[in-house]
């Protein structure tokens, strides 16, 4: 089948710089970033090609919350980027 759940869908971090969104296969899509303060560091869109990596530039050491909206809906997780 085609179609994607969102419990299909992995982030992680494949580098201290960059964020990996695994499983989000067509359609747009929207990140958003927030330190554990709640504060919105990143907010960005793109297109779902199955593996999307996510330039972090500016976002320092920390434990973030990822907020990804998608057609289908929208997935939260924690993410610990050293």
């Amino acid at each position: 089948t085609s179609d994607v759940t969102l419990e299909n869908i992995s982030m992680y971090t494949s580098s201290n710089n960059n964020l990996r969104i695994v499983g989000v296969q067509r359609g747009n899509a929207r990140v958003k970033i927030y330190n554990i303060l709640g504060k919105q560091v990143l907010s960005t869109s793109f297109e779902g090609t199955g593996v999307n990596d996510i330039s972090l530039p500016n976002v320092r050491a920390g434990v973030y919350i990822i907020q990804l909206e998608t057609e289908k809906g929208t997935l939260n997780k924690k993410v610990i980027i050293e």
